[in-house]
């Protein structure tokens, strides 16, 4: 060998020595991303959790002072009631069904409809966003009684409402 080559040679051992241990450098890496993804792969999958959803339940409720009957889903809690109303909201305490009597005049206002709640009872009904609100006059008691419903309720209601003698 001319000692013109021998820089070269020196220099082409050297980078060979360096592709060598960046190669090795770099497989070390590969071999611990590979122990970390077969690692994961081997854990078995944890269980989704899934919401605890309580069946619905309808059960009966009655009103002396104002003598109403209708049907309740277990859903919704009785947070008010009283000798002429009663308040029913859901989980998270919004107003879902209210009623109270009283003796008032019977006079329809002009936001006023009148409808047919049921089959027995024509009412006077106020729509907003999300209530319907009903008012009639009770033929037993002599009352006026104001409902005020969420819409997702009204079929329930409308079905289950009944007026009720003492």
């Amino acid at each position: 060998m001319s000692k013109n080559t021998l820089p070269y040679v020196f220099l082409a051992f050297l980078f060979a020595v360096l592709l060598f241990i960046l190669g090795v450098r770099y497989g070390q890496r590969v071999e611990q991303v590979n122990k970390t993804i077969d690692y994961i792969v081997k854990m078995p999958p944890s269980p989704t959790p899934h919401p605890t959803i309580r069946p619905v339940a309808f059960s009966e409720y009655s009103h002396k002072g104002c003598s109403l009957s209708f049907l309740v889903p277990n859903t919704l809690e009785k947070t008010n009631e009283s000798s002429n109303s009663a308040v029913f909201a859901g989980m998270d305490k919004k107003l879902e069904i209210a009623f109270s009597c009283e003796k008032i005049p019977f006079i329809q206002s002009k936001s006023e409809r009148i409808i047919n709640l049921n089959k027995t009872i024509r009412s006077f009904e106020k729509e907003t966003k999300d209530t319907h609100s009903y008012r009639f006059y009770h033929s037993i008691t002599g009352k006026v009684v104001t409902l005020t419903v969420a819409k997702q309720y009204l079929p329930l209601i409308q079905k289950s409402l009944e007026l009720i003698s003492k």
